[in-house]
């Protein structure tokens, strides 16, 4: 029997034809093997994906990048991965970075990458304010939501988790550092998309699950005091504010018309 693949990439897509088959071509000239997953999409991104030579997990109907992210990566570690790298399959991410990923992971359980911040108005600022409380929690991280990021195969159960959408990925940083995973940071090149996922109202959502999340795992997190106590006055301010503009929004959201 032949061994496993040592290292995979993993590339989420949902409705990427236009990208995908060059993202998925790049990526295999550095790993063993490229799993796609297809999350529910309807423009062939799955079959242009296979002719570029991807192996293809097919989610049906769309689940959210979240929910593809967790598949994907339990199929890489079922394959006995040891170094898994995901990335996205809009072209927003070079694949031919990986390597640098590959190599942080030498010394480090998650490497994370991180970008020029180069969006403008509400999420360049709630981009910034999310950055300034993980650094507290870990001066390593200086990127909270790019998803360009490498892991060691036995680090995936301690930051596995199945949380929504946006905060899919604010959570997988918390976890690695309530499990005291040693992060590193790889700086990459992007070219932005034209538009964004993401919008403010769920990154405010992000923000206000942080802050539950930090107050409710303070007392077993790996830190100092001082930053316990920083971390808590931030938070519970945090919340105070954040968690009536989500409601807000959420109502404004629902209004008609």
């Amino acid at each position: 029997m032949s061994p496993g693949p040592r290292t995979v990439a993993v590339i989420p897509a949902h409705d990427e034809s236009a990208t995908v088959a060059g993202v998925v071509r790049r990526a295999a000239r550095h790993v063993d093997r490229v799993l796609l997953v297809d999350d529910g999409s309807s423009d062939g991104t799955g079959a242009l994906a296979a002719a570029a030579g991807a192996t293809v997990l097919r989610l049906d109907p769309n689940r959210g990048k979240g929910a593809a992210l967790v598949h994907g990566l339990a199929a890489a570690r079922d394959l006995g991965a040891e170094r898994i790298v995901t990335l996205d399959a809009d072209g927003e991410h070079d694949p031919d970075q990986i390597p640098a990923f590959l190599a942080a992971l030498d010394d480090h359980d998650v490497a994370v990458g991180f970008r020029e911040v180069y969006r403008s108005g509400a999420r360049r600022a709630l981009n910034a304010l999310a950055l300034f409380w993980f650094r507290v929690l870990d001066p390593s991280i200086r990127d909270t939501i790019c998803g360009f990021r490498g892991f060691r195969a036995e680090a995936l159960p301690a930051v596995h988790n199945t949380a929504g959408g946006f905060v899919y990925e604010h959570e997988v940083l918390l976890r690695a550092v309530a499990a005291g995973l040693r992060m590193t940071s790889v700086p990459v090149a992007t070219t932005p998309s034209a538009s964004s996922h993401v919008t403010p109202r769920e990154m405010l959502r992000a923000n206000n699950h942080f802050d539950r999340w930090v107050l409710g795992a303070l007392p077993t997190l790996p830190l100092p005091a001082w930053r316990k106590s920083l971390l808590a006055v931030g938070c519970a301010t945090g919340l105070a504010l954040g968690a009536p503009a989500a409601w807000a929004l959420d109502r404004a959201a629902r209004r008609p018309g």
